[in-house]
């Protein structure tokens, strides 16, 4: 009997713990099986270029890196991904905190330029391996910066799919927001906001890629 008990409890925790782990998958995502959590953007490989248009690099660090991911849970209305990738409200979530940290070690300074750079896609997955993400089930978002670009006035970025049980990025495409708004802040987030609408646009075409 005490043989039985244990190889059921076994057998429980084993289950238990393959559902909390289980992979996600892109196919997941658009059969509305997954959960979705918009971790914000990464800007430990950005350049800034157009030196006429980033002439504070301290607050860019200390200030503005921090502000533009925490607007993306300050306003959820106009930066949830909720909308563009079709998700039930329940499905969704925004959690920047581990991106907010993971941003501590993005250098500014030294990263102002008048030429672009680009950004390989292993170098996407170097940097998810290195991500400290308390999110542990269902598929993270990422936006990985390359270049905010005040000469062509957009930003450039890898925006990422993560399989938040392994860590493994799924799935990732190079795509472009352009800026606009008031004030520094603003103009840069706009770039943010932009990505979003470019991620529905892109909508159709992924739910018949990974269908």
């Amino acid at each position: 009997m005490k043989t039985m008990k244990k190889l059921s409890f076994i057998l429980t925790a084993l289950l238990v713990s393959s559902q909390l782990f289980a992979q996600s998958t892109m196919a997941d995502l658009f059969n509305g099986k997954a959960n979705v959590v918009f971790l914000g953007v990464d800007f430990t490989h950005a350049k800034y270029v157009g030196k006429a248009g980033f002439t504070d690099p301290t607050a860019i660090k200390n200030q503005h890196i921090n502000s533009w991911n925490l607007l993306i849970e300050a306003e959820p209305k106009k930066f949830s991904l909720e909308k563009p990738l079709k998700l039930k409200s329940d499905q969704y979530q925004s959690k920047v905190e581990d991106m907010v940290a993971f941003n501590k070690s993005a250098e500014v300074e030294g990263n102002i330029t008048e030429e672009a750079h680009t950004i390989t896609e292993d170098q996407v997955k170097k940097a998810v391996a290195g991500y400290n993400l308390s999110e542990k089930s269902g598929i993270g978002v990422v936006y990985i910066a390359e270049n905010l670009s005040k000469t062509d006035e957009r930003l450039t970025a890898w925006v990422t799919f993560i399989d938040l049980s392994t860590k493994k990025v799924i799935y990732t495409e190079h795509m472009e927001g352009k800026a606009g708004g008031f004030g520094f802040r603003n103009y840069w987030a706009g770039a943010v906001y932009n990505l979003n609408k470019e991620i529905g646009s892109n909508y159709k075409k992924w739910s018949k890629q990974f269908n």
